[in-house]
């Protein structure tokens, strides 16, 4: 039977959106890898064509694996994939609180929390990170079709309740490919005994799974880094409160820290998320001034001290180095966090990041593969390959990636702007049109929506009313990291204004953005200023400076 007409694809081009990946890249996993891939004959040359269902069946077969990750994700949220070809893939689904009291959530979540991150640290161990596994909260979907939406082989899933300073947690852990259950357990003691019960967990999940520990990572399984439970809970409620994204929460998120570091003295644990919670003040949206960054250098100088190699304070050393844009240095210590934690999603989400800001694609990839199986169902891990492909020149097939995280999340105003950025690469204005116009009303001054919207203008030629859409403010909080005044350099290069668009992009530069090759070849909107002497001694600069990058 012929295969359906919009089943086939009809160019290396076509075949390398629909994997999101480069024409190179599919040329090279046809040869190395077995990507089903035909070919037409004729007398001057030949062309090649491919069937979705044959890449798709191939994917399933296991024969692509990159060597970061082996799980293929699904190709938009809510869609089954398969079960991972590796087979030490796990998630850890969220702990249901039994407890009467529901204060006590905190408490479930945090030993989800705790165990996914004992997990994290066996490097043959491909754990799913917290945020994905959360999406499944209060679900009703069995554990063979979460297994299939997380790409992964095996499930623990258990229950804690808590009375007063009692605690029981039952435990069991399944093989989803064959709905087995390997072991299940329940754990009866003191509230004190929870970092004893941590560990115990992890331990019978590694013998379960016949997994090898090296002696650093025996070592670091014993490891308890905040002993005291009292401290322990002022943490456990703070990352939740980290979590809510909001200002209050924050506030309240470091008061809670201060007030475990005043019940067990310095603390390297502690310090290291104080740090991490007044920089989501920026993250979140809410400061981008000096203030949480000078907390958190404070906080980092005092974790390093008390714990020179840990994960958690290397990481926030990254983020704080990224923050100054230091990214070369942001690069070492990211490296360094991940050796330790090889999982970490956030830590993976911002190396990536780095490397592909600084014009190092090809180091990213594999990391962004390993990012797409342990947390597939983050908005922002979603829109990656999409960042790479665009920045590759393959601007066609960003658009789909973004497509899937603005769908992930249609509230968040940075994931709208994203898409209506990568819709202006491909010169979408009607959909941008649509888009900019979704912004909610509270949102529509803040900083996201007044970029989609002077995006939107500069994509129509109106300059007047793209350059009316800034404001003093908004373009002061557009100078902390590279991201917007990379796009406003691009907005005013494409509404014919190239002072402002210069200006611009010196600024995301000096952020960080030093990807040569998008701006030199791949970059449409600054073709107006390709033969701009200004233009070319930037690009000079960014190119001394790219040469230069270690990865």
């Amino acid at each position: 039977m012929p295969a359906p007409s919009d089943d086939r694809l009809d160019s290396w081009k076509e075949i390398a959106a629909y994997v999101r990946r480069g024409v190179r890249t599919v040329r090279r996993w046809e040869n190395e890898e077995g990507l089903p891939v035909h070919r037409h004959v004729h007398r001057a040359l030949g062309s090649v064509y491919a069937f979705k269902s044959e890449i798709d069946a191939w994917r399933q077969s296991g024969r692509r694996r990159p060597a970061a990750a082996a799980a293929v994700v699904p190709a938009s949220p809510g869609t089954s994939g398969r079960f991972a070809g590796a087979e030490k893939s796990i998630a850890v689904l969220p702990f249901t609180n039994l407890s009467t009291d529901p204060e006590n959530e905190y408490f479930a979540d945090g030993l989800t929390d705790e165990v996914t991150a004992d997990l994290s640290k066996v490097r043959a161990l491909r754990v799913t990170s917290r945020t994905s596994a959360m999406t499944f909260k209060g679900t009703a979907k069995d554990c063979r079709t979460i297994a299939r939406e997380l790409g992964v082989r095996y499930i623990l899933e258990g229950s804690v309740r808590r009375a007063g300073r009692r605690l029981r947690i039952t435990a069991q852990l399944v093989d989803a490919g064959t709905d087995h259950h390997l072991w299940a357990d329940k754990y009866d003691g003191d509230v004190e005994d929870v970092f004893a019960f941590q560990e115990r967990l992890a331990r019978v999940i590694v013998d379960a799974l016949a997994l090898e520990l090296s002696a650093d990572e025996d070592r670091r399984l014993a490891e308890r880094p905040i002993r005291d439970v009292h401290a322990y809970e002022c943490y456990l409620r703070a990352r939740q409160e980290l979590w809510r994204w909001r200002k209050d929460a924050i506030d309240h998120a470091i008061k809670l820290l201060h007030n475990g570091l005043a019940i067990v003295g310095e603390n390297a644990s502690l310090y290291a998320a104080l740090g991490l919670a007044h920089l989501q003040y920026r993250e979140a949206g809410i400061d981008f001034g000096e203030g949480p960054l000078r907390e958190a250098e404070v906080c980092v100088r005092k974790a390093s001290a008390l714990a020179p190699d840990s994960a958690a304070g290397r990481q926030l050393q990254g983020w704080i180095h990224y923050a100054r844009a230091r990214i070369q240095d942001a690069v070492r210590e990211l490296k360094a966090a991940l050796e330790l934690e090889p999982n970490r999603a956030d830590t993976l989400l911002l190396l990536s990041y780095c490397y592909l800001i600084s014009g190092r694609v090809r180091a990213a990839r594999p990391l962004i593969d390993r990012l797409m199986a342990v947390d597939p169902l983050t908005p922002m891990t979603r829109c990656l390959p999409g960042l790479a492909d665009a920045l590759e020149g393959h601007l066609a097939a960003a658009v789909e990636p973004y497509r899937q995280m603005f769908e992930m999340d249609p509230g968040n105003p940075m994931a709208r702007l994203f898409y209506v950025w990568t819709l202006a690469l491909n010169r979408r204005g009607p959909e941008i049109e649509a888009l900019v116009a979704g912004f909610p009303p509270e949102a529509r001054d803040e900083v996201p929506a007044r970029i989609a919207s002077f995006l939107a203008h500069a994509l129509a030629g109106d300059a007047r009313a793209a350059s009316a859409a800034l404001t003093p403010e908004i373009e002061a909080l557009a100078t902390a990291a590279d991201l917007f005044p990379r796009i406003l350099a691009q907005g005013y290069a494409l509404a014919g204004m190239p002072e402002p668009a210069l200006h611009w992009l010196a600024i995301a530069v000096e952020r960080g953005f030093i990807n040569h090759p998008f701006l030199a070849r791949h970059d449409p909107f600054f073709e107006s200023l390709r033969d701009d002497p200004r233009f070319q001694e930037l690009l000079e600069r960014v190119r001394r400076r790219w040469e230069s990058f270690e990865a």
